[in-house]
């Protein structure tokens, strides 16, 4: 049996409930947009130029998914900053979307008075903090009591519900349901009581034991997706990991597989898939396994779900949560504890 199997280890293993928190996200997409909804929110300028989500970590990477979601879609570029210091264009024809899970956090705060300085509209998310009095003004105060990484939904789906209120896009309430019901049914068929056997995320997590994982994305679109799964196997299964995306990849990374063969055999790949890939891109795809990843510990293939163009990026996000935290129990380690990344903001305020 495998040891993911074990009710008493995964218990164990993650007794803060990092499992149970990465198997919520459909509740919380719905609770998210419902809070979006309902949220204050600041009056436009007659004509918008900017979107920009700033910050960091756990709180940054719903605005990437966002970009590479709504980039057929939004009427304007979509820039995520990760950092003190906002772009010289932003100004008073911007969106400027301030994203601070805990509400304290230093880069963020900067940029958001950078925005005020600068004139731009400002709209928060957070659940407490210092930014939570911005938030009540224009943005949308969440629940907290949860580690940024598992509040994704949370961060990402109130700026979806801002844009569609503010008339940067079209109505995407049925999308959003979508992409819950099918995230339900993917959390029921890889959660802790589906046996190896029968769930890919465990299988997936076994495969990648003992190895660094390298995630690839099969487009530009989904590249926000691969960078997720990179994030939580660092947070949560505590590795290294790498990531990127086709066809970027072609034109650099493929010949770094020319590594020496007991090197690039420490390396596992994992493609990611769309389910909509153009032939020319599956070829690329195809020929690159064959001719560069040999080396590698093992190449496995993850496809989106869903018919919906959100529902099959959340879905392969939800497939990487799982996998981190499964890998992390399988290395026999807590998903939630993050402790270099707390003793180094320690040390910041104490410079500061």
């Amino acid at each position: 049996m495998s040891a993911l199997d074990a009710p008493a280890r995964l218990r164990a293993c993650d007794p803060s409930g990092m499992l149970e928190c990465v198997l919520g996200l459909p509740r919380q997409i719905r609770e998210a947009w419902r809070l979006g909804s309902a949220a204050p929110l600041p009056v436009l300028p007659d004509r918008t130029e900017h979107l920009v989500v700033c910050g960091m970590g756990g709180s940054a990477i719903g605005g990437d998914l966002l970009g590479g979601y709504l980039a057929p879609r939004v009427p304007v570029p979509v820039t995520v900053v990760r950092g003190y210091d906002l772009p010289a264009f932003v100004g008073r024809r911007s969106i400027v979307i301030a994203a601070s899970y805990s509400g304290t956090t230093e880069e963020t705060l900067a940029a958001a008075a950078q925005a005020e300085r600068a004139g731009a509209v400002l709209f928060a998310v957070t659940s407490g903090g210092t930014l939570e009095e911005t938030a009540r003004r224009a943005g949308v105060v969440v629940p907290g009591g949860l580690a940024p990484r598992a509040a994704l939904g949370y961060l990402m789906i109130p700026i979806l519900a801002a844009l569609e209120r503010w008339g940067l896009v079209a109505p995407c309430g049925a999308e959003v349901e979508d992409a819950a019901a099918v995230l339900e049914t993917l959390a029921a068929e890889n959660g802790p009581q589906v046996p190896s056997a029968r769930n890919p995320a465990k299988e997936l997590a076994e495969r990648l034991a003992g190895r660094i994982p390298v995630v690839y994305a099969s487009s530009p679109w989904l590249e926000a997706a691969a960078r997720r799964w990179k994030c939580q196997f660092n947070e949560n299964s505590k590795t290294l990991a790498a990531c990127n995306a086709f066809p970027e990849l072609n034109h650099n990374e493929t010949v770094g597989w020319g590594a020496p063969p007991a090197l690039a055999a420490l390396f596992a790949v994992v493609v990611l898939l769309d389910g909509t890939e153009d032939p020319r891109s599956l070829r690329r795809i195809e020929l690159t396994c064959d001719l560069a990843f040999g080396p590698a510990a093992g190449v496995h293939q993850v496809r989106a779900h869903g018919t919906g163009r959100l529902a099959r990026l959340l879905s392969l996000v939800l497939t990487g949560d799982l996998v981190s935290v499964y890998l992390a129990c399988l290395r026999g380690i807590d998903p939630t504890p993050i402790e270099i990344i707390t003793t180094i903001k320690q040390g910041l305020r104490q410079v500061g």
